[in-house]
Protein backbone atom coordinates (compact mmCIF):
# COMPACT_ATOMS: atom_id res chain seq x y z
CA UNK A 1 0.00 0.00 0.00
CA UNK A 2 2.37 2.28 1.07
CA UNK A 3 4.84 0.99 -2.26
CA UNK A 4 1.41 2.09 -4.61
CA UNK A 5 0.88 5.56 -2.87
CA UNK A 6 4.51 6.84 -3.31
CA UNK A 7 4.14 5.68 -6.84
CA UNK A 8 1.38 8.08 -7.04
CA UNK A 9 2.94 10.73 -5.77
CA UNK A 10 5.98 10.65 -8.06
CA UNK A 11 3.67 10.21 -11.03
CA UNK A 12 1.85 13.34 -9.86
CA UNK A 13 5.23 14.98 -8.86
CA UNK A 14 6.87 14.08 -12.49
CA UNK A 15 3.59 15.36 -14.48
CA UNK A 16 3.80 18.52 -12.26
CA UNK A 17 7.39 19.21 -13.17
CA UNK A 18 7.03 18.07 -16.94
CA UNK A 19 3.81 20.54 -17.15
CA UNK A 20 5.67 23.55 -15.59
CA UNK A 21 8.77 22.70 -17.35
CA UNK A 22 6.55 22.96 -20.68
CA UNK A 23 5.12 26.63 -19.42
CA UNK A 24 8.50 27.74 -18.76
CA UNK A 25 9.63 27.01 -22.06
CA UNK A 26 6.74 28.51 -24.17
CA UNK A 27 7.25 31.70 -21.99
CA UNK A 28 10.77 31.65 -22.64
CA UNK A 29 9.81 30.86 -26.89
CA UNK A 30 7.32 34.52 -26.24
CA UNK A 31 9.72 36.30 -24.89
CA UNK A 32 13.22 35.52 -26.09
CA UNK A 33 11.97 34.86 -29.81
CA UNK A 34 11.08 38.82 -30.45
CA UNK A 35 14.97 39.40 -29.51
CA UNK A 36 16.02 36.75 -31.17
CA UNK A 37 14.38 37.53 -34.51
CA UNK A 38 15.48 41.96 -33.44
CA UNK A 39 19.33 40.35 -32.73
CA UNK A 40 19.16 38.69 -36.38
CA UNK A 41 17.59 41.98 -37.71
CA UNK A 42 20.31 43.74 -36.34
CA UNK A 43 23.06 41.80 -37.35
CA UNK A 44 21.96 41.24 -40.50
CA UNK A 45 21.21 45.34 -40.71
CA UNK A 46 24.81 45.97 -39.51
CA UNK A 47 26.45 44.30 -42.34
CA UNK A 48 24.57 46.89 -44.12
CA UNK A 49 26.30 49.62 -42.11
CA UNK A 50 22.78 51.61 -41.79
CA UNK A 51 22.51 55.33 -41.29
CA UNK A 52 19.65 57.47 -40.67
CA UNK A 53 19.35 61.25 -40.65
CA UNK A 54 16.37 62.75 -39.56
CA UNK A 55 14.62 66.04 -40.83
CA UNK A 56 12.11 66.47 -37.44
CA UNK A 57 11.54 64.87 -34.45
CA UNK A 58 10.78 61.68 -34.79
CA UNK A 59 9.02 58.76 -32.53
CA UNK A 60 10.67 55.75 -34.07
CA UNK A 61 13.90 54.41 -35.39
CA UNK A 62 15.94 52.71 -38.22
CA UNK A 63 15.02 49.30 -36.95
CA UNK A 64 11.29 50.01 -36.66
CA UNK A 65 11.50 50.63 -40.31
CA UNK A 66 13.55 48.17 -41.42
CA UNK A 67 11.70 45.63 -39.62
CA UNK A 68 8.69 46.66 -41.46
CA UNK A 69 9.92 46.07 -44.96
CA UNK A 70 8.23 42.93 -45.67
CA UNK A 71 6.22 41.42 -48.38
CA UNK A 72 2.30 41.98 -46.13
CA UNK A 73 3.23 46.01 -45.94
CA UNK A 74 4.23 46.00 -49.83
CA UNK A 75 2.02 48.53 -51.52
CA UNK A 76 3.59 50.06 -54.46
CA UNK A 77 6.52 48.62 -56.70
CA UNK A 78 7.71 51.17 -59.79
CA UNK A 79 10.66 52.08 -61.51
CA UNK A 80 12.40 54.12 -58.62
CA UNK A 81 11.52 50.96 -56.46
CA UNK A 82 9.20 49.93 -53.76
CA UNK A 83 6.91 51.15 -51.26
CA UNK A 84 6.03 49.59 -48.30
CA UNK A 85 3.67 50.87 -45.54
CA UNK A 86 4.96 50.59 -41.98
CA UNK A 87 3.07 50.87 -38.79
CA UNK A 88 5.61 51.76 -36.09
CA UNK A 89 5.58 50.68 -32.39
CA UNK A 90 4.03 53.79 -31.53
CA UNK A 91 1.16 53.41 -34.26
CA UNK A 92 2.35 56.39 -36.69
CA UNK A 93 1.82 54.57 -40.37
CA UNK A 94 4.59 56.10 -42.52
CA UNK A 95 5.36 54.89 -46.25
CA UNK A 96 8.95 53.65 -47.35
CA UNK A 97 11.12 53.72 -50.37
CA UNK A 98 13.23 51.06 -50.75
CA UNK A 99 15.71 52.21 -53.63
CA UNK A 100 17.88 49.26 -54.10
CA UNK A 101 20.66 48.86 -56.42
CA UNK A 102 23.74 46.48 -57.05
CA UNK A 103 27.24 47.61 -56.62
CA UNK A 104 28.67 49.10 -59.60
CA UNK A 105 25.18 48.43 -61.34
CA UNK A 106 22.81 51.73 -61.73
CA UNK A 107 24.81 53.07 -58.62
CA UNK A 108 25.48 56.52 -60.12
CA UNK A 109 21.77 56.93 -61.60
CA UNK A 110 20.29 55.92 -58.07
CA UNK A 111 22.01 57.91 -55.99
CA UNK A 112 21.39 60.60 -58.02
CA UNK A 113 17.84 60.23 -57.38
CA UNK A 114 18.64 59.25 -53.47
CA UNK A 115 20.36 62.84 -53.42
CA UNK A 116 17.96 65.10 -55.26
CA UNK A 117 14.74 63.80 -53.21
CA UNK A 118 16.88 64.18 -49.79
CA UNK A 119 18.76 67.66 -50.72
CA UNK A 120 15.00 69.22 -52.13
CA UNK A 121 12.67 67.61 -49.22
CA UNK A 122 15.06 67.71 -46.50
CA UNK A 123 14.75 71.75 -46.90
CA UNK A 124 11.08 72.22 -47.78
CA UNK A 125 7.68 72.16 -46.42
CA UNK A 126 4.88 73.17 -47.59
CA UNK A 127 1.10 71.86 -47.14
CA UNK A 128 0.85 70.69 -51.01
CA UNK A 129 4.40 68.56 -50.97
CA UNK A 130 4.74 65.03 -48.98
CA UNK A 131 6.92 65.78 -45.93
CA UNK A 132 10.09 63.59 -45.87
CA UNK A 133 10.65 62.53 -42.73
CA UNK A 134 14.21 61.29 -42.79
CA UNK A 135 16.54 59.03 -44.79
CA UNK A 136 18.59 55.56 -44.31
CA UNK A 137 21.35 54.63 -46.12
CA UNK A 138 22.54 51.18 -46.23
CA UNK A 139 25.61 49.55 -48.95
CA UNK A 140 23.01 48.62 -51.40
CA UNK A 141 19.44 49.81 -50.85
CA UNK A 142 18.36 53.33 -49.88
CA UNK A 143 15.34 54.39 -47.80
CA UNK A 144 13.29 57.30 -48.14
CA UNK A 145 10.36 57.61 -45.29
CA UNK A 146 7.77 60.06 -45.74
CA UNK A 147 4.59 60.40 -44.24
CA UNK A 148 1.63 58.38 -45.05
CA UNK A 149 -1.15 59.23 -47.13
CA UNK A 150 -4.15 57.03 -47.14
CA UNK A 151 -5.52 57.71 -50.54
CA UNK A 152 -2.33 56.82 -51.84
CA UNK A 153 -1.93 58.21 -55.69
CA UNK A 154 -4.11 60.15 -57.99
CA UNK A 155 -3.52 57.77 -60.80
CA UNK A 156 -5.08 54.61 -59.33
CA UNK A 157 -8.27 56.58 -58.41
CA UNK A 158 -8.21 57.84 -62.06
CA UNK A 159 -7.01 54.86 -64.10
CA UNK A 160 -6.23 51.95 -61.75
CA UNK A 161 -8.77 49.68 -60.39
CA UNK A 162 -10.43 52.27 -57.72
CA UNK A 163 -11.32 53.91 -61.18
CA UNK A 164 -14.84 52.40 -61.14
CA UNK A 165 -15.12 54.20 -57.73
CA UNK A 166 -13.90 57.71 -59.99
CA UNK A 167 -17.63 58.92 -60.69
CA UNK A 168 -18.53 58.92 -56.93
CA UNK A 169 -15.57 59.57 -55.15
CA UNK A 170 -14.05 62.51 -57.49
CA UNK A 171 -16.96 64.72 -58.38
CA UNK A 172 -15.63 67.96 -60.15
CA UNK A 173 -15.47 70.19 -56.57
CA UNK A 174 -13.01 67.52 -55.39
CA UNK A 175 -11.28 67.57 -58.30
CA UNK A 176 -10.93 70.77 -58.44
CA UNK A 177 -9.59 71.04 -54.91
CA UNK A 178 -7.07 68.27 -56.25
CA UNK A 179 -6.01 70.83 -58.99
CA UNK A 180 -5.65 73.79 -57.40
CA UNK A 181 -3.51 71.91 -54.39
CA UNK A 182 -0.90 70.53 -56.82
CA UNK A 183 -1.27 73.79 -58.69
CA UNK A 184 -0.20 75.41 -55.10
CA UNK A 185 2.64 73.44 -53.95
CA UNK A 186 4.22 73.79 -57.97
CA UNK A 187 3.69 77.82 -56.94
CA UNK A 188 5.29 77.49 -54.09
CA UNK A 189 8.43 75.46 -55.73
CA UNK A 190 8.54 77.98 -58.83
CA UNK A 191 8.92 81.23 -56.84
CA UNK A 192 8.79 81.02 -52.88
CA UNK A 193 12.28 78.81 -53.11
CA UNK A 194 15.61 80.12 -53.38
CA UNK A 195 16.91 78.94 -55.74
CA UNK A 196 13.67 78.06 -57.88
CA UNK A 197 12.67 73.98 -58.08
CA UNK A 198 11.72 72.30 -61.08
CA UNK A 199 9.95 68.96 -60.30
CA UNK A 200 10.26 67.70 -64.21
CA UNK A 201 8.04 64.65 -63.65
CA UNK A 202 4.89 65.81 -62.88
CA UNK A 203 2.00 63.36 -63.17
CA UNK A 204 -1.62 61.61 -61.12
CA UNK A 205 0.98 58.99 -60.15
CA UNK A 206 3.03 61.51 -58.30
CA UNK A 207 0.50 63.41 -57.12
CA UNK A 208 -0.62 61.98 -53.86
CA UNK A 209 -4.07 62.61 -51.51
CA UNK A 210 -5.11 62.09 -48.12
CA UNK A 211 -8.16 61.05 -46.24
CA UNK A 212 -9.67 64.41 -47.48
CA UNK A 213 -8.34 64.29 -50.92
CA UNK A 214 -5.72 67.06 -50.49
CA UNK A 215 -3.14 67.08 -52.98
CA UNK A 216 0.63 66.73 -52.33
CA UNK A 217 3.32 66.41 -54.70
CA UNK A 218 5.45 63.70 -54.64
CA UNK A 219 8.68 61.62 -56.05
CA UNK A 220 11.61 64.36 -56.53
CA UNK A 221 13.89 62.10 -58.30
CA UNK A 222 14.45 64.21 -61.45
CA UNK A 223 13.86 67.33 -59.55
CA UNK A 224 16.31 70.07 -59.71
CA UNK A 225 17.46 73.20 -58.25
CA UNK A 226 17.82 76.07 -60.82
CA UNK A 227 21.14 77.33 -60.42
CA UNK A 228 20.07 80.42 -62.28
CA UNK A 229 17.80 81.07 -65.71
CA UNK A 230 20.68 80.82 -68.03
CA UNK A 231 21.67 76.96 -66.81
CA UNK A 232 22.19 74.67 -69.92
CA UNK A 233 21.65 71.51 -68.23
CA UNK A 234 18.25 72.60 -66.98
CA UNK A 235 17.32 74.74 -69.99
CA UNK A 236 18.64 71.45 -72.56
CA UNK A 237 17.63 68.07 -70.79
CA UNK A 238 14.58 66.50 -71.50
CA UNK A 239 13.67 64.54 -68.61
CA UNK A 240 10.14 63.09 -67.39
CA UNK A 241 7.69 60.23 -68.18
CA UNK A 242 6.52 60.29 -72.08
CA UNK A 243 3.32 61.21 -72.21
CA UNK A 244 3.38 63.85 -69.67
CA UNK A 245 6.35 66.03 -71.12
CA UNK A 246 5.79 69.56 -72.46
CA UNK A 247 4.51 68.81 -76.42
CA UNK A 248 7.29 70.54 -77.93
CA UNK A 249 9.57 68.85 -75.63
CA UNK A 250 8.77 65.86 -76.15
CA UNK A 251 8.62 65.87 -79.96
CA UNK A 252 12.43 66.69 -79.57
CA UNK A 253 13.14 63.55 -77.59
CA UNK A 254 11.07 61.57 -80.40
CA UNK A 255 13.81 63.10 -83.13
CA UNK A 256 16.68 62.56 -81.07
CA UNK A 257 15.98 58.53 -80.85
Amino acid sequence: MWDARLTLATIVTCVVIVAAAVVIIGIGILVFRPRVGRRKLRKESDGEEWSMISFQRLGFNKWDILGGLIDENLIGNGGSGKVYRVITKKGQRVAVKSIRHEQKQGQGLMEKQFLAEVKILGGIWHNNIVKLLCCIRGKTTKLLVYEYMDKQCLHKWLHGKKRGLTTQVLQWERRLRIAIGASQGLCYMHHSCNPPIIHRDIKSSNILVDSDFNAKIADFGLAKMMKSEEDPETASAIVGTFGYIAPGMQNTAVQEK
